[in-house]
């Protein structure tokens, strides 16, 4: 089958994983990227788009002339921000290729619900909430399918345990997009006295206390996965807006073989393979104490983090996922 996903090309986005699992599934991949359509760089050609409606068209037919050279079998956008005209006039150009749309991010983070004025056949969500609310009050097709990690990527590496702990000296690590919300719950965390380390990309607004434990570089490939492993604990403090789900470094940390700290949310006993009360943390008081308390018992942290590993690998890969993404929408068309 040949699929076009319309998202971001870079390495380790979730078009990335996508393509790189569709692939491997046997079937033929390709990301189209608004910025092989225009040669405006990415943030002014947003931008832009933002404020000019008829520059945003004049785009999203490009996007549409582009992929419709390509007579694809089927159609996934990730992008939010793309024009409803361009799956308008998709569906005109490809009247028998189904599209579905994956939306992978909180429900704050929806743009200007371009997505939600989109006639697309199926929607993915990996928000129950958003899911429920989508298709019982506006009468959409919107399905619930929870992120997953890549274990072709996201790879446990090899040797003894004891022994990365002790070479990568990361006592409780934090990664990702550095917001002041998540800065926040950090300067708790240090102020408690906890030794963090913060990888990932800045924001404004950050306390002088986190900014001196910020490393300032985004983990990918190898090094992250050497980094997760090696880590005694990955605090993983969850968007305040994702009202019952999990994010994507939730399934890879686990993937990896990461020891996590994850913000309880209802929907994680059904992605665990432990106990979740023993993984999560409902408060950054009792973040802290947990902390603590793992921090010198290494035993009781191998133990969980393997049955996670061992779990996550048969349950939640990309490609089960993508499995399970396929088939409901082509049951559905």
């Amino acid at each position: 089958m040949t699929i076009v996903l319309i998202g971001r090309d870079g390495y380790e986005s979730l078009e990335w994983h996508f393509r790189d699992t569709f692939n491997r599934m046997g079937h033929r991949a390709t990301i189209v990227d608004i910025k092989g359509v225009t040669l405006l760089p990415e943030k002014a050609q947003y931008w832009l788009s933002r404020f000019s409606e008829r520059y945003d068209r004049s785009v999203g037919r490009k996007l549409v002339d582009h992929i419709g050279q390509l007579a694809p079998d089927f159609v996934l956008v990730v992008y939010r921000h793309i024009h409803p005209s361009v799956i308008i006039d998709l569906k005109k150009r490809l009247p028998h290729c189904p599209i579905a749309q994956y939306n992978p991010d909180a429900l704050t983070n929806l743009e200007r619900q371009q997505i939600l004025a989109s006639p697309f056949d199926v929607y993915f969500t990996k928000e129950p909430y958003m899911a429920d609310v989508f298709r019982q009050k506006a009468g959409l097709n919107v399905v619930y399918l929870p992120e997953a990690f890549n274990p072709h990527v996201n790879i446990r590496p090899t040797g003894d345990r004891a022994a990365l702990e002790a070479d990568t000296r990361i006592d409780v690590m934090l990664y990702g997009n550095l917001y002041p919300y998540r800065a926040r719950m950090a300067e708790r965390l240090i102020q408690a006295g906890v030794r963090l380390t913060i990888f990932g990309l800045p924001a404004t607004y950050i306390p002088t206390a986190v900014k001196q434990v910020f490393v300032g570089r985004y983990l990918t490939g190898d090094e992250k996965n050497r980094v997760i492993h090696g880590a005694k604990i990955v605090f993983n403090n969850l968007h305040y807006a994702e009202v019952s789900s999990a994010n994507k470094k939730y399934f890879e940390i686990n993937g990896i073989g990461g020891f996590q700290l994850c913000d309880y949310k209802p929907t994680l006993a059904e992605y665990s393979g432990v106990p979740v009360d023993k993984v999560t943390f409902g408060s950054i008081d009792d973040a802290i104490d947990r902390i603590r308390y793992y921090l010198d018992k290494p035993t009781e942290r191998y133990a969980l983090s393997d049955q996670q590993y061992a779990h996550f690998q048969v349950h939640h890969t990309y490609e089960k996922r993508l499995q399970q993404l396929l088939s409901i929408v082509f049951d559905h068309a």
